[in-house]
């Protein structure tokens, strides 16, 4: 892997404190966050701009001499006020990437998207019933809700990016994280209440995922990858966890007899085929 200078958006976050520190140990790290990194350590990885993604004067400081851009920025739920989480989500989004698409050093953009894409988790307007499980990326969105939303339009803003300027942008589509601190003692537990695919993802492998995706060029400029642990995170069998939340649903019940019959109602054979990632972490399990 060639060095490179990348950029962080949302670099005080979850995720994108945990990219900075793997990162920076063999590339040049820029960060943009809203306030002042916690951690020491963190604090002295490159260059560290304040401010916000609303603010285009701060990101065309921030992408000086950038030559990639992560881009982790953005309000995590559906959390209002509702005008903010869109003008950060989608506005904010929009701005990074035409920073992105005028500098000539910049040919990779990595935007942090989510499975909630797929809108299998609110459900405003109804209940959201997937087409089949596990889901994979073809599976469609049914967003109704503005975070979910957001993160459709943030997607379709990254296709239209790599299109009009001819660059490669990835959408990561990750599942409920578990960072650091957490993956020693992350156990299973029971199942969320109502219908839930019980979804979660280490930030361990999400950070290996994202070295992969440095040095992936996709054929047609975008392109989306869900990632998620090889299993689900509760304590019921998946046929049992299925047939309880999901009678009805199409299921692939040999990719969810996995994991000792825990396998993830999420398929990520796409990230393994193009990527060759493989998740490693797991949640404890009693007796495992």
């Amino acid at each position: 892997r060639m060095p490179r200078n990348i950029l962080i958006t949302g670099a005080s976050g979850r995720l994108g404190s945990a990219l900075t520190m793997a990162l920076a140990r063999q590339h040049g790290v820029s960060q943009l966050s809203l306030d002042e990194p916690d951690s020491v350590a963190q604090r002295e990885v490159g260059p560290v701009h304040v401010g916000t993604i609303a603010d285009t004067y701060v990101i065309a400081r921030a992408m000086e001499g950038v030559d990639a851009v992560i881009h982790c920025a953005a309000f995590p739920a559906a959390i209002p006020p509702y005008d903010r989480l869109m003008e950060t989500n989608v506005l904010g989004t929009f701005n990074v990437l035409e920073e992105a698409g005028k500098r000539a050093s910049v040919k990779q953009v990595i935007f942090v998207s989510s499975i909630f894409w797929h809108a299998l988790h609110e459900r405003r307007g109804g209940q959201q019933t997937p087409r089949y499980l596990p889901i994979n990326e073809d599976h469609p969105s049914l967003a109704s809700g503005y975070y979910d939303t957001s993160k459709v339009l943030g997607e379709h803003l990254c296709a239209t990016f790599a299109r009009r300027f001819r660059k490669s942008c990835v959408a990561m589509r990750p599942a409920w994280i578990i960072g650091a601190d957490l993956e020693p003692r992350f156990a299973a537990a029971p199942p969320a209440e109502g219908p839930h695919l019980n979804d979660y993802v280490g930030v361990s492998d999400l950070i290996e995922g994202v070295w992969r995706l440095l040095d992936y060029d996709p054929v047609d400029g975008f392109e989306a990858f869900l990632f998620h642990a090889a299993d689900q995170r509760s304590t019921l069998p998946s046929r049992a966890l299925v047939e309880d939340q999901y009678p009805g649903v199409r299921v692939d019940w040999e990719k969810l007899e996995a994991c000792g019959g825990f396998g993830a109602l999420v398929d990520c054979s796409r990230a393994r085929e193009r990527l060759g990632w493989q998740p490693t972490f797991r949640c404890r399990r009693v007796g495992g």
